[in-house]
């Protein structure tokens, strides 16, 4: 295992600031999902860990030591740095056998090729290939190659996993099952993994803690549930999960919503113009019993849901109640709503 330490790190490519000032503590033995919109720079910060990406500013440190540094002029290559890595193109080669491509990071290190057949055989054992050994990856399925590239990665006994939006490539089924297999094996080998995703169900899932990021700066770190209920600001809140976002005005230690007669207590510090975010699973919706009322426009089934659309004023609100009966509300019904919680965010 490694602890993982990233100082004050920036990247910029010309004139654009890929990471701005980022700063984390990896534990030994924790998972750590980097999670963000495209072109947040995560995937920079990953291959920055790796030494894919030199830092154009800060430190890094792998363990007790400093693979990157650009006040020292340090910088250790990939190979030195103790790490085992998984792209999103699995990236294993056509012509060689699972057993070879699983063996190959111990054939460079020129470890015995007893030994060397051992290892490779108890990590595909781990990751259910024992019988595939001898095949070849045009004859795998996109999640057994995969596991490949999993157990090559793995097979050197790196102190630190790094996998970059590893399952995309996969379909909705198999990506969640890889997702509690790459889970259940970071476990059992208590290594420390930097796991970097746009999914944020996979991040959600998977890790002790999840760094947001947008635009190359850090919008939040925090464990799965501290983020989903306490979002930082409007964008952690809008990419994590599902929100209404609605408008509201801060007065007489209130915060009403526009248009609409409900208010709330203001436990927020701010004043005047605000925007008011509230999560669909925290509306109750009913026919005869509510605060607000609105028009059911459209419902949607989703199997141990139904997903409403609400027209309240010139907002158009979403609600989601789990085990709901599809009949029990017809489309331009009139409906009314309670809202269990919100967030109050500055208006932008």
């Amino acid at each position: 295992m490694a602890q993982v330490r990233i100082e004050h790190v920036f990247k910029r490519f010309g004139s654009v600031t890929a990471v701005n000032d980022f700063n984390l503590v990896v534990e030994d033995g924790e998972f750590v999902s980097i999670l963000g919109p495209s072109g947040c720079g995560k995937t920079t910060t990953l291959r920055m860990i790796a030494g894919f990406e030199r830092a154009t500013e800060g430190e890094i440190y792998i363990g007790d030591k400093c693979v990157s540094s650009s006040r020292k002029n340090t910088f250790l290559p990939p190979e030195k740095r103790d790490i085992g890595m998984v792209f999103q193109s699995y990236a294993v080669w056509p012509h060689m056998t699972v057993l070879d491509n699983v063996g190959y990071p111990l054939k460079i290190q020129k470890v015995p090729k007893e030994e060397r057949v051992k290892r490779v055989k108890e990590m595909l054992g781990l990751v259910h290939l024992e019988e595939y050994a001898e095949r070849y990856p045009h004859q795998l399925s996109g999640g057994q190659q995969q596991r490949v590239a999993l157990a090559r990665a793995l097979v050197a006994r790196p102190g630190l996993l790094l996998l970059d939006e590893p399952l995309s490539n996969l379909d909705a089924k198999l990506r969640e099952s890889m997702r509690f297999e790459i889970l259940a094996l970071q476990k059992e080998l208590g290594i420390t993994v930097v796991y970097v995703t746009h999914d944020q169900a996979e991040a959600m899932a998977m890790s002790n803690r999840v760094v947001v990021m947008s635009k190359g700066l850090v919008q939040q770190i925090g464990e799965p549930h501290d983020i989903y209920s306490n979002p930082a600001n409007k964008m952690v809140a809008d990419f994590i999960g599902l929100v209404n976002f609605l408008p509201g005005e801060v007065a007489d230690g209130r915060i009403r919503i526009a248009g609409m007669a409900t208010s709330f207590p203001n436990t927020s510090n701010l004043t005047g113009e605000v925007t008011i975010a509230v999560r669909p699973e925290n509306i109750t919706l009913s026919k005869d019993n509510g605060t607000m009322p609105g028009m059911l426009t459209h419902r949607f089934y989703l199997g141990d849901s139904v997903d409403y659309r609400v027209q309240v004023g010139e907002e158009l609100v979403r609600v989601i109640v789990k085990g709901a009966d599809l009949k029990q509300f017809k489309d331009g019904e009139k409906v009314f709503l309670d809202f269990e919680k919100i967030l109050v965010f500055d208006k932008e």
